[in-house]
């Protein structure tokens, strides 16, 4: 081969390294969702988006359960915006992300709370879950330290806590995102298998930082 043929070789070589490259790129494998309210978040392209029948039969059980617990029902009304579930089946992680109108509280009343105020919500939150295990709500193997966090500008209240898997053996991270935004509260949960939480966990980051209200 000679000295030209290897030059226009080595060339092309480049041109299809930098090609694929750039394809690469622009793969990230995430799709951006727009939901009510000017909420978007970026989902993994691949995970399956459930209905809306599906996002009120979620919603429905939940109400369900805590009337038969006979547990306070929360006030406001809840609209579920978006439901997702990784794939393949059965999912090893899921996003969920709701708004409730009226808010329970507001960005002034995070900033005003003391540690003795979180711990308040976390002794209650235990107590409800507490209350719902008999009705088919949550099995909750540990209550984690309930605190506030900024995203977007905006204070968040964060509840995490650690479940009983439904179908596995394996326990469930569920953290709750809690935002209060003008007279409305925007909840986002993520929730992963801790068996793999090594594969979830980056992915449900990733979900978490691309989101915007």
């Amino acid at each position: 081969m000679g000295a030209k043929s290897t030059s226009r070789y080595a060339g092309l070589l480049i041109c299809l390294i930098l090609l694929a490259q750039t394809a690469v790129a622009k793969d990230t494998g995430f799709v951006r969702v727009n939901l009510a309210y000017g909420i978007s978040l970026d989902v993994p392209e691949h995970w399956d988006v459930l209905s809306k029948e599906n996002r009120k039969n979620i919603a429905a059980a939940g109400v369900a359960i805590a009337q038969n617990a006979g547990a306070d029902r929360p006030s406001g009304s809840k609209e579920p915006l978006l439901a997702v579930n990784a794939t393949p089946n059965p999912a090893g992680a899921t996003i969920r992300v709701s708004v409730t109108s009226p808010s329970g509280f507001t960005q002034s009343e995070l900033a005003a709370m003391s540690s003795a105020d979180l711990k308040e919500i976390e002794v209650g939150m235990l107590k409800t879950f507490k209350q719902t295990e008999s009705a088919g709500g949550p099995k909750i193997i540990e209550m984690q330290p309930v605190r506030i966090e900024m995203i977007n500008g905006y204070r968040v209240l964060i509840l995490p806590y650690l479940r009983v898997g439904a179908i596995e053996p394996s326990p469930w991270q569920v953290t709750q995102y809690k935002i209060p935004v003008s007279n409305r509260m925007i909840e986002i949960t993520l929730s992963h298998r801790m068996s793999d939480a090594v594969v979830w966990r980056p992915i449900l980051e990733r979900v978490k930082r691309s989101v915007i209200f």
